[in-house]
């Protein structure tokens, strides 16, 4: 998603979309989902799932509307100049929101798992360092890197979920609905708001090659249901074996499951978080590289600039000081993904994203004429 010469199939953007969403969501998700609709935390997913397809098939709409720009680009043309480029700033920060967001999720992870001594900044250093190289090596050869560690990412999740499927007890989902719907729409919020980041693809359309733009509907729905099967089975498990309380106050009840893994008769197969936080690693990594990428590249073209690589190393320190700043530890964090950060996304992707879409219909607004092969004014 960097060099604009480079073009990725529709297979490839979904794997891409999934590992973005992924890398967090299987952090928080089964700890916030359980903290509200408690043993119902099975059936918030499936009214997160509809909530995302729902969010996701707008931005596909809208991307396919213009499919040479991005959505900084074409809002000023569809809602007007000056509420248009309003909108379009919104977009640029919550890219780059979501990025020292997550810059903040991996420092905390690490301090809280395995490196309790080392200052946060020098993790999130360098986790930023190497996502400003990714950020150079182009979007080609990223998506192809992403979908080994992707499919490494699954076959890891169900190979945790299987190894301690005997433990998992069916008695802890009862009563079902105990407390009425209104918990589960509550659990819905958090894991609804992650369905939604699948609305990245307002910035990846140009880069898809133009004879696939055409399935990415298709494809976009995919990686939602992929999505909701992996975090229905994270869910499930966490829930099964540690019971609704230890899940709901765990902090990382998917690295507890991994730790957790016991096979007597295979000693080899025990403790299998470090296999799991080797991809996780990578799949934080990528997802810092796009919605870095996304930010940058999202600033240069409000901006007007021909180039968004001035941009990078400024944009690096920014997005660091911030993550430093903004949360002052564990536990506040957990509260904001919990209370702030859904919403907050959600209100970009679900009420901006209709907003466009609909003045769009209404208004008639047209893609720019093509005026040459490749998307338009990307990082030029």
């Amino acid at each position: 998603m960097v060099r604009e010469e480079g073009r990725i199939s529709a297979f490839q953007a979904m794997n891409y979309e999934i590992s973005i969403v992924l890398a967090t969501a299987i952090l928080f998700v089964p700890a916030i989902t359980a903290q509200y609709a408690r043993q119902d935390a099975w059936l918030s997913l499936i009214v997160a799932g509809v909530f995302g397809i729902l969010v996701t098939y707008m931005a596909v709409r809208l991307a396919q509307r213009f499919p040479r720009e991005t959505v900084v680009q074409y809002a000023p043309r569809v809602l007007g100049p000056v509420v248009g480029k309003a909108v379009a700033f919104v977009y640029v920060f919550y890219y780059l929101f979501v990025a020292y967001f997550v810059q903040r999720e991996f420092s905390e992870l690490m301090n809280t798992a395995y490196l309790l001594k080392t200052p946060p900044i020098v993790i999130i250093a360098l986790l930023t360092l190497l996502a400003v190289y990714v950020l150079y090596q182009g979007l080609e050869v990223l998506c192809r890197v992403n979908t080994v560690v992707l499919w490494s990412i699954l076959a890891s999740i169900v190979l945790i979920v299987a190894l301690g499927a005997k433990e998992i007890r069916l008695d802890a989902f009862q009563p079902v609905l105990e407390h009425g719907a209104g918990p589960v729409v509550l659990g819905a919020v958090a894991p609804g708001s992650w369905f939604g980041e699948t609305a990245v693809v307002l910035m990846l359309m140009p880069f898809i090659s133009s004879a696939e733009q055409p399935r990415m509907v298709r494809f976009n729905l995919l990686a939602v249901l992929v999505l909701f099967l992996v975090m229905e089975m994270i869910v499930v498990a966490s829930i099964g074996r540690f019971g609704i309380e230890q899940a709901a106050t765990k902090v990382f009840p998917t690295l507890s499951l991994a730790r957790h893994i016991t096979v007597p008769a295979l000693p080899i197969v025990e403790r299998q978080d470090p296999v799991f936080m080797i991809f996780w690693v990578a799949g934080m990594l990528f997802k810092l590289a796009t919605f870095f990428y996304a930010g940058t590249l999202a600033l240069a073209q409000w901006l007007n600039l021909k180039d968004y690589r001035p941009l990078v190393l400024p944009v690096a320190v920014i997005i660091s000081v911030l993550a430093m700043q903004s949360w002052t530890g564990i536990v506040e964090l957990k509260s904001f993904s919990a209370e702030v950060f859904p919403l907050a996304i959600t209100f970009v992707q679900f009420l901006l994203t209709g907003l466009i879409l609909a003045a769009a219909l209404v208004r008639g607004t047209a893609p720019e004429p093509e005026t040459g092969g490749g998307a338009k004014g990307v990082g030029r």
